[in-house]
């Protein structure tokens, strides 16, 4: 075999450092990567998917099975951590996720376990993409091969516990070792459409997965640990035209209403997602556009949750948006504000699509 040339191996070792510098300089498309940052403060042990995603900054459970999030100041049942649960130290910061991905026919409560976060921007047609997280396999469970990664363009929020059974962008490709360490799962992809939202976990059925026994096995499921996800644009770089704004053609008058759908918040508060400063920005220089205007802001929600639940949390979010458009320097006289809960959908509530369209705030305008 013939042997490289130092100056071979020099360039070899620069391409690859190249490669790898420009992997981490390249900016993250996922929110809270690490899964560092809380909503609410964490404490116990996780037992429904609202349980996560009223801790977890930025991530939800798309379903109601329950990931969990790992932290010091996470405290783990003694019978989950008779099971090994928790052995596993953060691959970065002091927090990570963990979701069950295998066990449905062996009777495992919540066998399907996902976690879907709001990317940065939606994803470019015709653009090129890099992923990758790292994944450690909880030892003595079942170890999985079919580990997915799927884009939604909506928020998904099934009332379900059963697998969600989509076609993955990626897969992960091979059986990781079940030793309690650390493993780098990546891959490049081409998105064909303009989606949001980023899911991980395992989107086959129980007989469609490829697993493996570990030695010493006595879990009859299959559960790994999530950290450090990362999707970044790899070069040439297709830049997406802007979002059409809602107020491009819309002439104000009084008693006329402009609808804001996207205007993100965190599950079940008042915390705006990154991507709702984009349609917030819109209504701020629409205000200044108009300097004399009076408006309404109305909150509407979906119909998961009590009624007054509902109701009160339209009205905190419309405050939220009023209080935001103050602190832009729009005089409070200008606005007031109100909600109708979930009175006024403008879409089916047994959907995850239909649910979306109702969680919306629309402007109203009072007087020019």
């Amino acid at each position: 075999m013939n042997q490289l040339s130092f100056p071979a191996i020099f360039l070899l070792l620069l391409t690859f450092f190249s490669a790898f510098s420009q992997h981490n300089k390249a900016e993250n498309l996922v929110p809270n990567p690490s899964f560092e940052e809380f909503s609410d403060t964490p404490s116990g042990w996780f037992y429904s998917g609202k349980d996560f995603s009223r801790v977890s900054l930025y991530w939800t459970s798309p379903t109601a099975a329950s990931p969990d999030i790992y932290c010091p100041k996470v405290n783990i049942p003694s019978s989950w951590k008779a099971a090994g649960f928790g052995n596993v130290h953060s691959y970065a910061g002091k927090a990570h996720a963990g979701i069950t991905v295998y066990g449905c026919n062996k009777g495992k409560p919540h066998c399907r376990e996902y976690i879907q976060v709001q990317l940065d921007e939606p994803l470019v047609p015709g653009q090129v993409y890099g992923f990758s997280c790292m994944l450690a396999h909880l030892q003595k469970s079942v170890i999985v091969k079919n580990l997915g990664l799927w884009f939604s363009e909506d928020e998904i929020d099934e009332m379900t516990t059963d697998p969600l059974l989509e076609k993955p962008m990626l897969t992960l490709d091979r059986f990781l070792p079940s030793d309690g360490y650390w493993y780098r799962w990546s891959g490049q992809f081409k998105a064909e459409e303009t989606l949001s939202y980023l899911l991980i976990g395992n989107f086959s059925k129980d007989e469609d997965s490829e697993v493996k026994i570990p030695a010493r096995s006595d879990l009859k499921f299959g559960y790994y640990y999530v950290d450090d996800v990362r999707l970044f644009k790899i070069p040439p770089i297709i830049t997406p035209p802007p979002p059409p704004s809602p107020f491009k053609n819309f002439v104000p008058k009084p008693g006329e209403i402009v609808t804001l759908g996207n205007i993100y918040f965190e599950h079940d508060r008042t915390d705006f997602m990154p991507r709702a400063l984009i349609q917030l920005s819109d209504l701020l220089n629409f205000l200044k556009q108009y300097p004399t205007m009076q408006i309404e802001v109305i909150g509407h929600t979906d119909n998961v949750g009590t009624e007054e639940y509902n109701q009160n949390l339209s009205i905190r979010r419309s405050a939220a948006v009023v209080t935001w458009l103050k602190s832009k320097g729009i005089k409070a006289n200008r606005m007031k504000s109100s909600g109708f809960g979930a009175t006024q959908p403008v879409g089916s509530n047994y959907s995850s699509a239909g649910r979306s369209l109702n969680r919306r705030v629309e402007i109203k305008v009072i007087s020019l």
